[in-house]
């Protein structure tokens, strides 16, 4: 395991994120649970057990395999404000595409519920954010084999 270094990125919004890169081996597969990521605090192993499955996901065998771990401030009450004014405004926006798109095919009847649906629907399944939560980012690639692959997800560390 090759430590490459620790940086700093602003991302949208102000958000601050402490981004760790890392050049891993298939050897390292089996040391990953033990890495201990500060910023994450007590969810540290949730953040490992997450390393660990994209570098699984990956499938790099014995190509190596450079990580960025993300982990963010904790989010202020504006940022939180922010992100979730953004959920809102995709939910708006698939229901008025579902509602259009129906409304062409059938009845504007049958649109209208639909889009609504598709509204409660994006909103129970877009995560909602609050000041403290902290966003962690993982992101993999490899190069060679097939060609160059890349992996990533994401999680919400709730206050």
């Amino acid at each position: 395991m090759k430590f490459d270094g620790t940086f700093q990125y602003m991302g949208n919004h102000g958000i601050v994120f402490n981004v760790s890169q890392i050049t891993l081996s298939d050897s390292d597969r089996p040391r990953l649970r033990e890495l201990h990521f500060g910023e994450a605090k007590s969810a540290h192993y949730e953040v490992s057990s997450k390393v660990v499955e994209v570098y699984d996901k990956m499938q790099a065998k014995n190509l190596p395999c450079l990580m960025m771990i993300g982990i963010s401030k904790p989010l202020t009450r504006q940022q939180g404000d922010v992100l979730n004014a953004q959920r809102t405004t995709v939910a708006n926006i698939a229901a008025s595409a579902f509602t259009s798109a129906t409304s062409a095919v059938a009845t504007p009847y049958v649109g209208g519920p639909l889009g609504a649906g598709v509204r409660l629907y994006a909103n129970k399944i877009l995560p909602t954010y609050h000041a403290g939560d902290v966003l962690v980012s993982i992101e993999a690639q490899v190069n060679g084999g097939i060609g160059p692959q890349r992996s990533g997800t994401s999680l919400i560390i709730k206050a």
